[in-house]
């Protein structure tokens, strides 16, 4: 592995009642590593049997991990994921400071959609986000 290579972390998962429907809510959440350091943490979160009508959010919080870091080191990015009829995965940057992460100690900074499209930052978003979908399969 070389030391640019992002590999996912399996952290756990929960399920329960949505609220809005009565239909079982999954969440699963884990860690993505540039060789032996952490770059940041996600959280996955969508009704079972909904996912083509309402998608799904996955939340990133990006940044400095481990011995030394603090939340003033990242920052939340939170994305909507969408089901394609093909099956495929669409997925867009959404503003984040509504996301109950960004409500969290996790972080200093809660990033709009503004903040990253476009950005250098996009780059990571897109390169994180590739690295969980093509190495946890517990989404679908």
């Amino acid at each position: 592995m070389s030391g640019d290579e992002l590999t996912v972390e399996k952290l756990d998962e929960s399920s329960g009642l949505c609220e809005c429907c009565g239909s079982t809510s999954r969440s699963v959440w884990g860690l993505v590593h540039r060789g032996n350091k952490a770059v940041a943490a996600y959280w996955m979160h969508w009704t079972v049997g909904h996912l083509e009508e309402n998608g799904a959010n996955l939340d990133l919080v990006i940044g400095e991990w481990g011995d030394g870091a603090s939340a003033e080191e990242r920052a939340v990015v939170a994305l909507e994921h969408r089901q394609e009829a093909d099956g495929s995965p669409a997925l867009m940057v959404i503003d984040s400071a509504e996301r109950p992460v960004a409500r969290s100690n996790l972080a200093k900074t809660a990033l709009s959609r503004a903040d990253v499209i476009g950005s250098p930052l996009a780059d990571q978003v897109f390169a994180i986000t590739d690295a969980i979908y093509s190495q946890d399969e517990r989404f679908f």
